[in-house]
């Protein structure tokens, strides 16, 4: 099962969903790995309700990575005293509600999870339940994006494949952004060269009347950015972004965004040569993702990824990354 939390965002506007997807959803956790291998899982306590629990498990790539761990215990009732976890008979003791688990007690810990329903949070007072369902099948595509199957590091089938066949973790791409101050006179460009768009369907979103927020951004001696709104909801709005040129006859033409909508992007914002995008997919507080793409001088190119694939009550939701750079 693919997602991703822009279509959500989409469909809260009456916008187009989108046709790709990175991060893989397996009943209560969900998966998601990036350009450099590394990969992480998340799960909640599903759907089964009850306070809201994250454990977010990250590992990179290559032989013998370790596995970490970040445990968050929410509840609307605060003040959480020290908590317990417990799977089958092991425990561990006097934890925080935001916990790092270090690769020794991931260790301990796995090999009961992967055999269990669910992992037990206590602080004396109140109860969180961790649902395992789906964990197996998490881990089993990150051992696969990884190359792990096989070896004795994999994480659910382990193996005699040496683990120097583990392919290495990839370094991250660098790039640099290229700002460009504004010129006096850079906002009136915005009416001719909007005039001059021939694809309309942002129109038939939001008409002129309606008042769509409209910006104009320098992005080199002869060309800038156009962003106008398109859709707009209770708490975010899409955009159209087109590159065009300063002087007629313009020739306006949508922003090619690698991995990124070709129509839309939600509550766009454009600072020191680069895109951002952030959409907010179910609720002001849950499911959002995000992306960002660097102006290069010539094309934009994108600089960071992901998305929280689940929305189980957790502000802000937990993100999963699928691309990540190096800024110069």
């Amino acid at each position: 099962m693919r997602i991703h939390i822009m279509v959500a965002a989409l469909a809260a506007l009456g916008l187009p969903a989108a046709s790709w997807a990175k991060a893989q959803v397996y009943k209560d956790w969900a998966v998601a790995c990036d350009n450099t291998r590394h990969c992480e899982a998340n799960g909640t306590q599903g759907d089964e309700g009850g306070n809201p629990v994250s454990l977010l498990l990250k590992r990179d790539g290559g032989p013998n990575a370790p596995l970490s761990g970040e445990l968050l215990a929410n509840s609307e009732e605060g003040g959480i005293g020290p908590l317990s976890l417990r799977v089958g008979g092991f425990s561990l003791q006097g934890l925080k509600d935001e916990q790092t688990l270090s690769a020794a007690q991931m260790a301990k810990l796995l090999p009961l999870m992967l055999d269990a329903d669910a992992a037990e949070l206590s602080d004396g007072k109140q109860q969180w339940r961790l649902s395992l369902a789906g964990l197996k099948a998490a881990l089993l595509r990150m051992d696969e994006a990884q190359g792990r199957l096989g070896t004795p590091g994999a994480l659910v089938k382990k193996g005699t494949k040496p683990e120097a066949s583990v392919p290495p973790a990839l370094p991250a791409p660098l790039l640099r952004s290229v700002p460009t101050a504004a010129r006096p006179g850079d906002d009136a460009l915005a009416a001719p060269i909007l005039k001059a768009v021939r694809e309309r369907d942002c129109w038939e979103q939001m008409p002129d009347e309606e008042h769509p927020a409209v910006s104009v951004h320098r992005l080199s001696a002869k060309q800038v950015l156009v962003l106008r709104e398109c859709g707009r909801g209770a708490y975010q709005s899409g955009s159209s972004v087109w590159i065009a040129q300063d002087k007629p006859p313009y020739q306006p033409r949508l922003a090619q965004l690698p991995g990124g909508e070709p129509e839309y992007q939600m509550n766009a914002e454009f600072d020191q040569g680069v895109l951002s995008s952030f959409s907010k997919g179910r609720g002001f507080n849950d499911c959002n993702a995000s992306s960002a793409w660097a102006w290069t001088g010539s094309r934009f190119e994108l600089m960071h990824d992901a998305e929280a694939p689940q929305c189980s009550g957790i502000p802000g939701g937990i993100s999963l990354r699928s691309w990540v750079t190096r800024q110069q």
